[in-house]
């Protein structure tokens, strides 16, 4: 069994480890064309701290990427890339930069011209 003040300095330093911990960093939104129509299937990734999150857009564009990492200050890359699209990219050094929802435009490449 283990002894109250054993346990009591487990218990303390759980909350001080927790208490440092920031939980995370996370975005959401959708992804249109330059008319404004969801764009199905782009392929977002979020990367903070060496962790990554990919996911693909759903039917209405959204999507919803997020990565918890150890107690230090968030910063890393949103990355939305679908063929045919031009990719975007922001970085972010904080919480803050990704704390509201990302409504992304990719915009649609320039079709190229084949010589015969």
């Amino acid at each position: 069994m283990i002894r109250k003040p054993i346990l009591a300095f487990l218990i303390l330093a759980g909350l001080i480890a927790l208490g440092g911990c920031d939980g995370g960093v996370s975005a959401e939104g959708k992804v249109r064309d330059e008319r404004g129509k969801p764009i199905k299937g782009a392929r977002v990734v979020l990367i903070s701290r060496g962790t990554r999150d990919e996911r693909v857009s759903r039917d209405d564009g959204s999507y919803d990427v997020g990565v918890i990492h150890a107690p230090v200050k968030p910063s890393g890359t949103l990355t939305v890339s679908k063929e045919g699209y031009e990719t975007f990219q922001q970085s972010f050094s904080s919480r803050q930069e990704l704390s509201h929802a990302h409504d992304i435009v990719l915009k649609a490449l320039a079709p190229t011209v084949e010589s015969k």
